[in-house]
């Protein structure tokens, strides 16, 4: 195949195994639930712009970046090795081409064609095709993640003007938050979610307030000590009261006394 048709290809490879190992950044490979909760980073040289009420980054957040920019070099020096270990194997040259294996762009088609092979195909006759699918089939992919970012970023826009009044950063921060939006973020507005969780948070106290007051009613109606031996109506004597009272006060207040004996412990 010509040199030139090599240099196009983009410096996508696979293991020696042949499984590929894209040498792309760590942080086009978030899972869905980091993705949710953060801005989509730009892409090198890329700037996206400033949306109004957007709160500065945190301190924790430029230490989150830092580290991801240095986990992205991590993988692109671990990407350049293993193809250099791969053209080292291959003493330098495309067993189904013959053609020298100098770069990333010769060692993602070598390992191209092996994955045709391993599909019983043939590697240079289906070689085009199976690239052109492959270009296909990743350009869709990129759409895709454009469009859920731009998703994400407009959700958050549309959450901070619906509710100025909430700090994003805190909620999205928040473990009972996070454990009632699992799986609805990216499925339902942001805005909805939340607004779904604070009718169940306010729910949940005002049930404890109820509890609560009924407690407190339950004290009220409960039997209790009297300040004199004689009793009220509808309270009852204590045994230290009864113990306490004159051979008198038992026989004028016996019925009561009889009754409060039914609540003693």
């Amino acid at each position: 195949m010509p040199n030139e048709n090599k240099a196009g290809e983009t410096n996508e490879v696979k293991t020696s195994q042949g499984s590929e190992n894209p040498a792309a950044p760590e942080e086009n490979r978030e899972n869905v639930s980091e993705f949710e909760f953060t801005d989509t980073p730009a892409a090198e040289g890329e700037k996206h712009p400033k949306q109004e009420g957007r709160a500065e980054q945190t301190r924790e957040q430029n230490s989150e970046n830092a580290r991801r920019r240095r986990e992205a070099e991590r993988q692109q020096e671990l990407q350049a090795a293993r193809e250099q270990a791969i053209i080292e194997a291959l003493n330098g040259k495309n067993p189904y081409t013959g053609d020298e294996m100098k770069d990333s762009a010769d060692v993602k088609e070598y390992l191209s064609m092996k994955e045709i092979e391993k599909a019983g195909g043939d590697p240079l006759a289906d070689f085009s095709k199976f690239q052109k699918e492959k270009d296909r089939k990743a350009a869709e992919e990129a759409a895709k993640r454009e469009t859920e970012a731009e998703w994400y970023r407009s959700d958050r826009e549309a959450f901070v003007a619906k509710h100025p009044e909430v700090d994003l950063n805190a909620l999205l921060s928040n473990a009972d938050f996070n454990t009632f939006a699992k799986g609805k973020v990216g499925n339902l507005p942001l805005s909805e979610i939340y607004e779904d969780f604070i009718g169940i948070v306010q729910g949940y106290a005002e049930k404890s307030k109820k509890i609560a007051a009924q407690i407190v009613a339950n004290r009220k109606a409960s039997p209790g000590p009297l300040s004199t031996p004689n009793g009220e109506k509808g309270s009852f004597f204590t045994r230290e009261q009864v113990k306490a009272m004159t051979p008198e006060e038992v026989h004028k207040n016996y019925d009561k006394i009889r009754e409060s004996m039914t609540k003693w412990k």
